[in-house]
């Protein structure tokens, strides 16, 4: 049985680069499961979509998934918490979805350097013609940097997200990152993690033949910091539910 837990070198690379990616996580069954149920609950509101969890105990399962987890604590070398997800249909021309603009994901959580990470879970092949992730390695290293926020939400009369504008705070590309863009290219079943403040984006997908990209992003802090919950989305701490007292006990004796 493969051993999902991230090595020596695995953490060299995320912190020098600020991303990292691994490979069939998930399998097919899986992704099918997950995209069926994704439908299930959204229904017709084919949109970005904030903390799917609470609607369907499959998707809080993903939150709380042992594989996931094994690989985000040993990357961060750091007992994590899930505090939220944000799924996204990325169907073709879809006019409710316009893709996402550079930026950092910290602008929202604004958590400690370091202490919030981000994971994508890919249901489906994310290529360059149906809008891959687009990352900058090492501008995480930078810390926050400007931009030039602008609304991400589009709210009917009654407060409800109808339509996502370009997710992200528009980061502004400082000079010396501008030629140092990089396509990240998945398959369905591949998770990529990435650190609070690498520079990001994804383009909205136009592809003629791939009809969708879709992929929920989990959210997760190191356990005992914190982080802004934000009135749209409101994070909240969720209980992992694998937490042993006795192992905690014996943790505290090598200390």
């Amino acid at each position: 049985m493969k051993k999902f837990t991230s090595s020596f070198k695995d953490r060299k690379y995320y912190n020098n680069n600020g991303f990292i990616v691994f490979k069939s996580v998930l399998s097919e069954k899986e992704c099918e499961i997950f995209k069926k149920e994704a439908h299930r609950v959204c229904k017709k509101n084919i949109t970005v979509t904030s903390n799917i969890y609470r609607k369907s105990k499959k998707f809080l399962g993903l939150l709380k998934n042992k594989k996931i987890l094994s690989l985000a604590d040993s990357l961060l070398k750091w007992r994590v918490i899930p505090i939220g997800d944000i799924f996204f249909f990325s169907k073709s021309r879809n006019m409710k979805e316009s893709g996402s603009v550079p930026h950092q994901d910290n602008y929202a959580q604004r958590a400690e350097y370091g202490a919030f990470m981000a994971c994508g879970v890919y249901f489906d092949d994310a290529l360059v013609d149906n809008g891959a992730l687009r990352v900058y390695p090492g501008s995480h290293k930078l810390g926050e940097i400007k931009s030039q926020p602008k609304p991400n939400w589009v709210y009917d009369k009654n407060g409800k997200i109808i339509k996502a504008n370009p997710i992200g705070n528009n980061t502004i590309i400082p000079k010396k990152f501008k030629n140092k863009e990089k396509i990240v290219e998945l398959n369905a079943g591949d998770i990529v993690f990435f650190h609070a403040h690498l520079i990001h984006y994804a383009k909205k997908n136009n592809s003629k033949t791939r009809k969708y990209r879709r992929a929920c992003y989990l959210k997760y802090i190191k356990n005992g910091y914190a982080f802004w919950p934000g009135w749209t989305e409101r994070r909240v701490l969720i209980d992992r539910g694998d937490f042993n007292p006795k192992n905690f006990q014996k943790s505290l004796k090598n200390k």
